[in-house]
């Protein structure tokens, strides 16, 4: 158990690292525009049903980040037994498309809303991301042949289905 919790953990601090980009400008170079802050987390965003609904509630959520651009939160469920992070990013749908981070596998629509299917480069977790403005509300679930999901359609299928239960719940805005 504690191995997939660290598996998870480092994806997600990857995921950080990587949309987490230098603002300061560089002599000569322009500033990047200002982030846009974030105010939903999703540990606090979905209420306890919905929570029960998408079948992640064997432990309260754990919060991973709280940056203004990045509000993460880890949930668990044990049957099948996975974690799934639901991170509210400041990131555009289109700079998710154009990513080399990831390999975008089906645009599709969740809850009314575009939402991406894509395999995090490097084979190790399923994101969709879902349009929300400012940015997106995204759903990482890992794989590999420790974790009860040891492929990307595997992961894909869960990450659809708890982005699918909640998205009677999804805020107007992140």
């Amino acid at each position: 158990m504690k191995r997939r919790s660290d598996c998870i953990a480092l994806v997600v601090g990857v995921a950080v690292a990587a949309v987490a980009g230098c603002s300061t400008p560089v002599d000569g170079a322009a500033a990047q525009p200002p982030v846009e802050k974030i105010t939903f987390h999703p540990c606090d965003g979905f209420p306890q049903d919905a929570i029960e609904a998408a079948k992640i509630d064997v432990r309260a959520g754990s919060r991973l980040s709280d940056e203004p651009a990045n509000r993460s939160c880890s949930y668990r469920s044990r049957n099948p037994d996975y974690g799934v992070v639901i991170s509210a990013i400041a990131e555009t749908f289109s700079s998710v498309e154009s990513s080399d981070r990831f390999n975008v596998l089906r645009e599709t629509e969740i809850g009314g809303r575009d939402a991406l299917v894509s395999d995090f480069r490097g084979g190790s977790a399923c994101t969709v991301s879902v349009a929300i403005e400012p940015g997106i509300l995204e759903f990482m679930i890992g794989y590999s042949e420790l974790e009860d999901f040891t492929t990307v359609d595997a992961a894909c299928d869960q990450a659809m289905k708890v982005a699918t239960a909640l998205a009677p719940y999804f805020p107007d805005h992140l």
